[in-house]
């Protein structure tokens, strides 16, 4: 078997997810710690959050009634794929279900190291983004939304933190690098221990929800909190890792840079059809056969865009898959399907987008 990838700064792939437990030494997320929270959301019940860090001291905080903040962000390049929309779902529901403050980097400064794109032109993308959250169902009464480029706050801890840690540092986490990524490294680093500051009500657990590829990100601000203990008195950052969610092509992770390979939140229902039709399946190569042996839903994309994204009802989820299992569902049906569902969802949610468009645009003025 091919060897796990992580690079959070460019592609990663995940052969064997059970390997990341020693690899990383990430914890699994087992059925008691489910049965300890009062309503588990579908990446939790079904498996899509499949490993944590401190996830436990999290859910310990929250019975003992400590404060708690999640934070998460997106370098504004691209409209809102799946990929962003299933972390702006896994924060919004922390955010009703644990009544924590979302705290959400626009992180416009690693856009431009890592991506070259200029800030102005990020900024008219991050009014889209934003719009998109605030329809996902984001209450930004409870959340602080920011630019990476305008809070110094999180620029000063970075620089902060520099001092701190070694170039050699550095390089055993991310790999050799130029100097504009460790110093995003670290901007991220102020990013997650921000909520901290004692503006925001001073030390707490903070959860941030990633993929395994951004990991280093996790460990990095770690270990930082052990090296400035004598002049702040931090809390570790928790996490809660995701499994990648693939490609329409069955690439194991989505792409931004192939607009064939993701659906967006913007995209039209002739291009959902388009997209959907041409994704990968895990049919046979004959109706017969496929009727006789059963399709192998475990290679559908077209099966892992409902459970993933669409579809909220696990006994509608089991019974699609037993269908398609069995041959009674066949792959031009299955796609049919989806296609239905998947259109609905992004019909409503580009009405509600049109609303919250004020909204955003305010945010992003404001702060």
């Amino acid at each position: 078997m091919a060897d796990n990838i992580i690079d959070p700064f460019g592609t990663s792939v995940v052969t064997d997810y059970t390997r990341l437990f020693t690899e990383l030494g990430l914890k699994p997320i087992t059925e008691e710690l489910l049965k300890r929270i009062k309503k588990p959301n579908r990446y939790l019940r079904r498996g899509i959050d499949f490993a944590h860090i401190d996830f436990d001291k999290f859910l310990d905080a929250f019975e003992r009634k400590d404060p708690l903040a999640i934070m998460t962000g997106i370098k504004p390049t691209n409209e809102f794929h799946l990929g962003s929309k299933m972390t702006a779902e896994k924060i919004i529901y922390f955010q009703k279900e644990f009544k924590v403050k979302v705290f959400y980097c626009i992180a416009d400064l690693e856009g431009m190291v890592d991506n070259g794109l200029p800030l102005e032109e990020q900024s008219k993308i991050a009014i889209d983004n934003i719009t998109d959250l605030l329809a996902l169902g984001l209450d930004p009464k409870n959340a602080y939304i920011y630019k990476q480029s305008e809070e110094k706050r999180v620029t000063n801890l970075a620089y902060l933190f520099s001092r701190k840690i070694t170039f050699n540092h550095l390089e055993n986490l991310y790999g050799p690098r130029s100097p504009g990524l460790y110093f995003a490294a670290l901007t991220q680093c102020g990013d997650i221990l921000m909520p901290q500051l004692p503006e925001f009500g001073g030390p707490k657990i903070v959860l941030v929800p990633i993929g395994p590829d951004q990991a280093s990100h996790i460990f990095l601000t770690r270990d930082i909190v052990s090296k400035v203990k004598n002049e702040f008195n931090f809390l570790p950052p928790a996490a809660i890792f995701h499994k990648f969610f693939r490609s329409l092509k069955g690439e194991s992770k989505m792409s931004k840079r192939d607009p064939m390979s993701a659906i967006t939140l913007n995209d039209s229902p002739e291009l959902i059809r388009k997209k959907v039709m041409s994704a990968l399946t895990g049919g046979r190569k004959t109706i017969e056969e496929q009727r006789k042996l059963g399709g192998i839903p475990e290679q559908s994309v077209v099966y892992e865009l409902l459970i993933y994204h669409f579809m909220e009802d696990d006994k509608m989820v089991r019974k699609i898959y037993d269908d398609y299992k069995s041959g009674k569902l066949l792959d031009g049906e299955v796609k049919e399907l989806a296609i239905e569902i998947i259109t609905k969802f992004i019909k409503e949610h580009q009405k509600k987008k049109k609303k919250m468009l004020p909204l955003a645009e305010k945010i992003l003025e404001t702060g």
